[in-house]
This record gives structure tokens, sequence and C-alpha cells, in this order.
């Protein structure tokens, strides 16, 4: 995508120059004869770099400068300057100029020392984007399967790998969608930049809206300071939408104009962004179903689907379970700095004999809390494992040994350990009664979905 650079200098025959020269070399230009212009032009289009001229006929460059970086903080600005006033660039410096040129300007010198900035700048905004290295190294190891389904899974993710085009990864929850759109960002060329996820269902529309649109500072109460969006920090890199079939179809619309357009603008504010990133998307819902019901855009959904990737549950693969507690233990043994070697053959086949409901994310839930509890280097015994089919919560509960566990570890620890096996055990038969659709499911419960959400996650569902 070509990068904007906006020349504010009140001499025609510098800014036509200029931006002779640098059209040549694929930017796009636009100009600007004072400071009016240049803040009118700021506030209307997505500028990635201005060149500002120091003597702006009757205005202070200084000042001129000032307004801009208070308008768009991070917008990169180059100084240009006469012979004589290096002592002037110096304090525009200070003020937020990342670099100046002298007059008469070397056009080599000047692509190079933007290039040089836009390259700094991008950089800048990686480190803005959330990304954990501890996340990113636990996600850049593969999964490997020994089934077919899956191997040609992974045959798409290495011819999507490089493409700009948008990705829906569907299966149930827990199956490793976000798991497989990092494998996708890590593979290819995208993975020199951020890959950014947020999950649609745990947030209210304005809040959502927020979080990937950004708003500027007095959009609404609370919002003190502009905050930049996803689909800012993902830059050039990967956005990833997880759960996006529980978004309104009110959020479908603003979605929909982003991917069609390519551009938004943040909540608040009237600028038009451009949208570099590439987007994948994640669902454990039928999206079939929801479009024949009218939940589901069907234009977006078509937009989404350009790709689509179909991620089958852990009951149908259970030959693959070894293989993902061997990643899944040296996965925690790195996180948590111990070093289980692996789990005994009789735990093994317990462990394969299970349905596990709640598929990847349950199994690495339960192998990371067996190693965090381990005290020696072979598992044998993982308590929270359970039966396929959950019991009647007393049935969990000691019974003449009830006074000595007490006595052992106290009445709060006590009530606090069986409150959540049998809060845990609720969870998952309401989540089977449902077939797992969580709107229901809360519903039941009566909680709120983002509650429901946490509690998944918390407990390995």
């Amino acid at each position: 995508m070509k990068r904007r650079i906006l020349i504010v200098d009140d001499e025609p025959g510098l800014r036509k120059g200029l931006g002779n020269l640098l059209e040549l070399r694929d930017f796009i230009v636009l100009e600007a004869g004072g400071s009016a212009e240049a803040l009118g032009i700021l506030r209307r289009e997505d500028i990635d770099l201005a060149l500002l001229d120091l003597r702006l006929g009757g205005e202070d460059g200084l000042e001129v400068l000032r307004r801009l970086k208070a308008e768009e903080p991070r917008l990169p600005v180059i100084m240009i300057t006469a012979y004589g006033n290096i002592g002037n660039a110096v304090e525009c410096l200070k003020a937020g100029a990342i670099n100046y040129i002298s007059k008469p300007i070397d056009g080599e010198l000047l692509v190079s020392l933007i290039e040089k900035e836009m390259a700094s700048s991008a950089l800048a905004l990686e480190n803005l984007s959330l990304r954990e290295s501890l996340e990113d190294h636990a996600h850049r190891e593969s999964v490997r399967s020994l089934y077919p389904a899956m191997q040609e899974l992974d045959f798409v993710i290495q011819r999507v790998k490089d493409s700009s085009a948008t990705v829906l990864i569907l299966g149930e929850s827990g199956t490793g969608k976000e798991v497989t759109a990092r494998s996708i960002h890590y593979s290819g060329s995208y993975r020199e930049h951020p890959v950014i996820g947020v999950n649609c269902a745990a947030l209210n529309d304005n809040l959502l809206e927020s979080e990937l649109f950004g708003h500027e500072k007095g959009a609404f109460t609370g919002a003190v300071a502009r905050k930049l969006g996803r689909f800012e920090m993902a830059s050039e890199g990967t956005l990833f939408l997880d759960e996006v079939g529980d978004m309104s179809l009110a959020m479908q619309s603003k979605l929909l104009r982003v991917l069609q357009e390519r551009s938004f603008e943040r909540v608040g504010g009237t600028k038009s962004i451009r949208s570099r990133c590439r987007v994948i998307a994640a669902s454990n819902k039928k999206l079939e179903d929801l479009l024949a019901s009218g939940a589901f855009r069907e234009d977006l959904y078509y937009r989404l689907s350009l790709v689509v990737m179909r991620l089958p549950p852990l009951r149908e693969r259970p030959k693959d379970i070894e293989l993902l507690i061997d990643l899944f233990i040296r996965q925690a043994n790195w996180e948590y700095g111990r070093s289980v070697q692996a789990v005994s053959p009789a735990l093994l086949e317990r462990l394969k004999a299970y349905s596990w409901p709640g598929n990847l994310r349950q199994l690495k839930n339960v192998i990371a809390n067996a190693i965090i509890l381990s005290r020696d280097r072979t598992i044998d015994h993982i308590e929270l494992l359970g039966a396929p089919t959950p019991p009647h919560p007393a049935e969990n509960l000691p019974g003449a040994g009830i006074g000595a566990a007490i006595g052992e570890e106290g009445l709060r620890s006590f009530v606090g350990r069986h409150v959540e096996q049998v809060e845990r055990q609720a969870i998952a038969r309401v989540l089977a009664d449902t077939r797992r659709n969580l709107a229901e499911a809360a519903r039941r419960l009566k909680i709120s979905r983002k509650t429901l959400y946490e509690k998944i996650h918390l407990y390995g569902l």
C-alpha cells in the first residue's frame, strides 16, 4: 500500500519539485502552503509522514510543528532548514520532529531519510501492539497430527501464509482456532509484523467498536486520551477476530465496511484511516445456521470466507492426544520453569480414553495444572480430569474423612476448593446440555456471557 507524505512549504516550486521526486518513488504526495491548510489535510487524510519547512512566510515553523503534533502526536515530521538554521532545527527536534534536512535538498538523501524514518515509526507502532514474547514463543511451535484432515489444514496454511486473503477458521471452542491463526501468521511473510487478537463475544457493541477502531479524546465520557484500535495496532500484520459469530448485526455492518473500503474512522473522529492488516476470523458457531436465521450477514460471510478452515474436535482425533501432551509438557516446562518429562503409561491411557469436551484448551489446561503441582519428573495422577460425564456434585465431596481434610487445609481452603469443583461440574453439564451454545448456557446459569467465558478459560472447559 502506497505511503502518503504531506509537504508543508510556502514555495510552490519547492513543493512541486519534491512532489515529483517522491511520486517517482511511489509515494502519494499532498501539499500545503501553510499551517491552516496542513491541519485541514491532517484532519481529513491518513498521513504517514510530513516534510515541514522551518520558514513558512510569516509563520514560525516551530509553532506549526507544535500544532501538527498536537493534532496527530504519532505523525513523523522531518524539518527542512536553510543554511545557518541548524540551531533552530535542533529546537524543532526537541519539539517532536524526528529529523531535519538542509537546503539545497539532496533528493537521494531525502528519500533514504524518509524510508528510514517510516521504518522506525512502523517499529514503534509494533511495540504498542500488545505482543507478549512468552505467548509468541508458545505459539510458534506447531501441533503435529496423524490425521489426513489435519495434514490437509497444514497444506492450506502453507498456501495462505503469505496471502492478504481473509481466512475463516471454524470449529468447536478449544479446538485451536487461535493457534491455527498464529501458525498462519508466523509461518509466512507477516511474521515480521504484529498479530493482534480480540474476542468479539466478550465485549458489548460500544466497547468492541472502541477496541477495534480506537477512539478520539472526548469521544465519550471517560475518553481522556486518544486510543489506538486493534486495526491500527495490527499495522501491516494480522488481526485475529475470535468468535466473530457473536457480533451484533450493527457491528457486522461496520466490520464489513472496513473489509470493503480498507479504511475506518476512530470513534468520535472524522479522519479516514487506512487498514493495512490481514484479517483472520474464527467462530465456534455454525455460521451457515446463523445465515439462515438472519443473525449473520451474508455479504460479511462471503468477505470473511475467502478461505475456510474447519478444525475437528479432539474426540475425533484420539491418536493425536499423545503428541499434544508432549507438546503441552514442553510449553508448560518452558513457561513455568519445570522439568517434567512425561505422563505415566497408565495415566496416558486414561487421558486418551477421555472425551475432552473442552478440546485442546482443556487438555492444555490440565497438563499445565499437573506440571505446576507435580513433585516428580513423571506425572502419574491428574485429579482434575474427572469422568467423561460430569458426576453429581455431591459425589466429589469427602465423607467420613471430612474432618481430617478440613483439619489439614482449613475451612476456607476446603470450602473454596469444593465450591470450584461444583461450579466447574455445573458449568460443564450446562455446556453439554446446550451443545455449547454460550448465550443459552449463560442464560440458564444466570450469569453474563463474559463471566461464562472467564469460567470456561479458568476451568479449561
